[in-house]
């Protein structure tokens, strides 16, 4: 057993139980044709109904998501539970806490509005309110399905009995690759991949990777390398605007780094050859306007020197003048 890992890490349960907000579908809910029948119920079971509005439990289950995904972002799956590094856990009982709050707070609004919400639900589905009433919708029985709380162990072996947590334990590090990898992937799908350049919010995903990978480097020695590799990556980009160039490279790099992106090496490829060609054609736009600029310059100096209005040059006398027009003819009396 790996003494090293267990004293680095705590077991965080989730335990957050929500009310689906329906009720299985009766015999009587249904209206069958005449001579209709169904099934028995070891052939095939009847379905649910919805008995309110989806809209007025959405934020529990948001509530529910958030809190899984702040604890993925610190730890890695393990045993139905998360493996917190014990250092993150101060940082993360805040967050849990105040989601937690908020779950018991939108739960109490739903109870003390549970009966308005049903008569809601059915004028939105006329014609079918004795279906809803016969869910016998009660705040006492949505109350008691409904929970947010949370708990951390710590994880120690029994005696004699070590080879399955010895298991899990050794895995662990495979899953938080495995984790990692999922996101990066996502990611790269959503924010990276064919994009010309990217915006700073592209980065925070890879520094919560980043982080996330450093609070459990523990578990390999290579992960120590990986933290490090990131973060120093992560240091040269841009801290505003957006990121191209060999700066979206880098971006490529990372990411396809942690993903296992084939791809990303000839995005990243294209991106540094995008700039080259980029600082080329300025290269040659300046050496055009330089050029132009010395001419200019010469021509100034000429006309200068001769007095000659810049419109005109003189080529001779008894010749015509070279122009944007002739001058006027004399008038009449000159001759």
């Amino acid at each position: 057993m790996n003494e090293n890992i267990l004293s680095n890490i705590v077991l965080l349960n989730l335990d957050i139980r929500l009310w689906s907000g329906r009720r299985r579908l009766a015999p009587e809910d249904l209206k069958l044709a005449d001579g209709s029948e169904l099934p028995p119920e070891s052939l095939a079971r009847l379905g649910s109904k919805r008995v309110i509005d989806p809209e007025r439990i959405n934020e529990l289950y948001q509530i529910r998501q958030e809190a899984h995904r702040i604890a993925l972002r610190h730890g890695a799956r393990l045993m139905g539970g998360y493996a917190i590094p014990t250092g993150r856990m101060a940082e993360l009982k805040d967050q849990l806490d105040a989601l937690v709050a908020l779950g018991r707070k939108l739960k109490a609004e739903l109870l003390s509005n549970l009966s308005a919400a049903v008569e809601e639900w059915k004028e939105k589905n006329p014609g079918w309110e004795a279906l809803i009433d016969r869910a016998d919708i009660n705040p006492e029985t949505v109350g008691r399905a409904i929970s947010f709380s949370w708990q951390v162990y710590n994880i120690a072996p029994v005696e004699g009995q070590e080879e399955g947590l010895e298991a899990e334990i050794n895995g662990l590090s495979g899953q938080l690759r495995q984790e990692i990898q999922t996101e990066a992937r996502l990611l790269w799908k959503n924010s990276v991949q064919g994009k010309a350049e990217v915006t700073q919010r592209t980065l925070r995903p890879i520094r919560a990777m980043g982080k996330k990978l450093n609070g459990l480097a523990f578990l390999e020695p290579d992960l120590e390398d990986l933290v490090k590799e990131i973060s120093d990556v992560l240091e040269t980009l841009p801290k505003k605007g957006p990121i191209r160039g060999r700066h979206l490279a880098a971006v490529c790099g990372i990411v396809g780094l942690l993903g296992n992106i084939p791809d990303a090496k000839t995005m990243a490829e294209a991106a540094v050859k995008a700039e080259e060609e980029a600082a080329q054609k300025a290269i040659a736009l300046k050496q055009q306007d330089s050029l132009l600029g010395s001419v200019e310059t010469a021509v100034t100096e000429t006309t200068d020197a001769t007095e000659i209005p810049p419109a005109f040059v003189i080529q001779g006398a008894g010749e015509i003048y070279a122009g944007a027009a002739p001058p006027p003819p004399p008038p009449d009396e000159c001759f």
